[in-house]
């Protein structure tokens, strides 16, 4: 795995490059969103790791202006803004994740992994229902019509899709796409489906959420 550090605590970023590189993931680092601009769209990148009190830059307005680039790998928040109205805006401006200052290390590789494992998945399995289909730059289209989703929207969507008219229960999601083996009480999911069915809003597809059992996924009529 190979990432891209946008952080500028030295003394962080020296913990996490020795630990990462103990876990056999390269670190490339950048201390400001200048520089972080430059770097991001490096080939073979798989995910980067966004800090988001920046020196140059509000770390949102950065993640907003990589996502208008059309920069479509993974990207994890990491920072001490701990308010529910902070993660739901870094959800909407393209992150992929959110974890919160102070961390545990082994949470932190487990997310990464989690990342690049189920928001990579879709790049090698594509999925066709009925007049929809996901393509490998994160896009779905049907006939004329292509939105781009985020990673982590794709992710989704390609996992309900091939569970498409299931009720899927929330925690099959929360396992196969986020990478939890529990429930930790976050609200992702909502968040993703709200902004998942204003871009999908013109496609035959269908978002339903069946209160207390799940999501289901339908292709209408085109």
């Amino acid at each position: 795995m190979r990432i891209l550090l946008i952080e500028d605590n030295e003394r962080l970023v020296r913990a996490l490059q020795q630990g990462l590189s103990e876990e056999d993931v390269a670190v490339a680092h950048a201390a400001t969103a200048a520089a972080a601009r430059e770097q991001a769209h490096a080939a073979g990148l798989d995910a980067i790791v966004l800090d988001l009190g920046l020196p140059d830059m509000d770390g949102m307005d950065l993640l907003r202006a990589l996502r208008d680039e059309r920069l479509h790998i993974p990207v994890l928040v990491l920072t001490a803004r701990d308010a529910v109205e902070s993660r739901v805006a870094a959800l909407d401006a393209g992150a992929d994740d959110y974890l919160i200052k102070p961390f545990a290390f082994a949470e932190l590789l487990a997310r990464l992994r989690a990342l690049t494992r189920r928001a990579g998945g879709p790049r090698w399995a594509a999925v066709t229902e009925g007049e929809v289909t996901l393509d490998d730059e994160f896009g779905v289209r049907s006939g004329a019509t292509r939105v781009v989703l985020t990673p982590r929207e794709h992710a989704i969507l390609a996992y309900l899709l091939r569970r498409r008219d299931e009720v899927v229960p929330r925690v099959d999601i929360l396992r196969e796409v986020f990478g939890y083996t529990h429930d930790p009480g976050t609200n992702a999911i909502d968040v993703h489906l709200a902004h998942m069915r204003r871009k999908l809003a013109d496609l035959p597809l269908a978002l339903d959420t069946v209160r207390g059992a799940g999501v289901r996924a339908r292709v209408t009529a085109a």
